[in-house]
């Protein structure tokens, strides 16, 4: 792989020994993946604060977490604008940040679109944390990225250079299966049930770019594409996709294809959608938890409205929770919405949950506890969740946001 005279006084060690291990660790990748040369990054997200191996659990910390602090003490920065969770100051995270460079955002966790505060703009080469945040910025932004590993990412924004390989490489972000969509899609529940199903019919291929053609762009929402985002990586991690008239890729069909033919074509239609939705259809009686969010899939402002709108004046009748970054829940404390939902016995934080059981300050997540925790059948709205705590072995039920508030009332499916 060729480097600039740049990148060789970084591998030569002449701008500290932080940046030359995280340049040898780029250059291994690089020749793993036969890339010819490195590209300059513009911007990161980065999150080392959330259930990752980088967490500190009862005062624990893992290997890859003595490993970042080891690269602190050499020295480490990143070289580009880098934005993580915005951790409580004085904690041990922050402290963290700070020696780092990075940027803090007030935003939430990392992990999902919906999060992030700092957009890039197409054409940029990033480093984005999570497949959900990936495909969103290669999908929908033109921005350009692939998933590593905390390490590799890490080293790439320490760097600021990536080997130009998987979507960094204009050549690999073509589309080749065409999806034909041919089927109302009402709300972001149908946007997930379909990137589930997507995500689920080409897994032994993933990286094979898939392009959704027929979709009116007008019938399209940011909540739509945000669900979308999350859902498509599920089953297989599918961080790339087009969507014609959307995609900045992709204003026509010919142009999302450069003029080549699919590979494979796929039909989504209302048996498909409706195969999903039966997938994770209610098993009667009463679900344990309505779920509004969790595990990054953090709610919108207008789905938190939709909620509200339903339970307004009324009591849940089961254990019900809703997920908001900070500024979301800012924004509904300012319109009164949180007080709608409290007046309706609705947990507004997984945490409240579990301190509401007397588990305050445990690390029980959503996605690996629920059947520890006595749930055997819990309400969602988007298919990612319903897909991995289907690991559990416990009834997952994929319901639109209205539904699902109804559920959460009537106490029933």
């Amino acid at each position: 792989m060729y480097l600039t005279r740049e990148e060789e006084k970084i591998l030569a060690g002449e701008y500290g020994e932080a940046a030359r291990i995280c340049m040898e660790m780029l250059v291994k990748l690089g020749d793993f993946y036969d890339a010819e040369h490195m590209v300059p990054l513009s911007m990161g997200y980065w999150n080392f604060t959330g259930p990752s191996p980088l967490s500190v659990c009862k005062g624990e910390r893992g290997k890859n977490l003595e490993w970042l602090i080891q690269m602190i003490e050499k020295g480490a920065k990143f070289r580009v604008p880098t934005y993580l969770p915005y951790p409580p100051s004085g904690t041990f995270q922050s402290e963290m940040l700070k020696k780092l460079g990075a940027i803090a955002m007030y935003g939430g966790g990392g992990g999902h679109p919906r999060n992030i505060m700092v957009y890039p703009v197409f054409g940029q080469n990033i480093i984005a944390d999570g497949t959900a945040i990936t495909h969103y910025m290669n999908s929908y932004i033109g921005a350009r990225s692939d998933t590593m590993d905390f390490a590799m990412q890490f080293a790439a924004l320490v760097c600021g250079r990536i080997p130009k390989f998987g979507f960094y490489n204009p050549e690999n972000r073509v589309g080749k299966i065409l999806v034909n969509v041919e089927t109302r899609l009402n709300d972001e529940t149908d946007w997930s049930a379909m990137g589930y199903y997507i995500s689920r019919t080409i897994s032994t291929h993933y990286w094979d770019v898939p392009v959704f053609n027929n979709i009116n762009p007008k019938d399209i929402t940011y909540d739509a594409l945000v669900t979308f985002s999350s859902s498509i990586p599920s089953y297989g991690a599918v961080v790339h996709s087009l969507t014609v008239g959307v995609s900045p890729e992709a204003r026509t069909l010919e142009e999302a294809f450069r003029g080549d033919k699919p590979q494979e074509v796929i039909t989504f239609g209302r048996n498909e959608l409706e195969w999903v939705y039966e997938l994770f259809a209610p098993p009667g009686g009463r679900p344990d938890l309505v779920s509004f969010g969790g595990f990054g899939m953090d709610l919108s402002i207008n789905m938190v409205m939709k909620i509200a709108r339903v339970v307004e004046g009324k009591k849940v009748k089961v254990p019900t929770v809703v997920s908001m970054t900070p500024s979301v829940r800012g924004a509904a404390d300012a319109m009164g919405l949180t007080d709608i939902l409290r007046a309706a016995g609705i947990k507004l934080s997984w945490e409240e949950y579990l301190e509401e059981r007397g588990l305050k300050g445990r690390p029980y997540q959503i996605v690996n506890s629920a059947k520890r925790l006595g749930l055997y059948t819990i309400v969602f709205i988007e298919a990612k969740l319903c897909h991995y705590i289907g690991n559990q072995d416990i009834n997952p039920v994929l319901l639109p946001v209205e539904k699902a508030a109804e559920v959460a009332v009537k106490g029933e499916f």
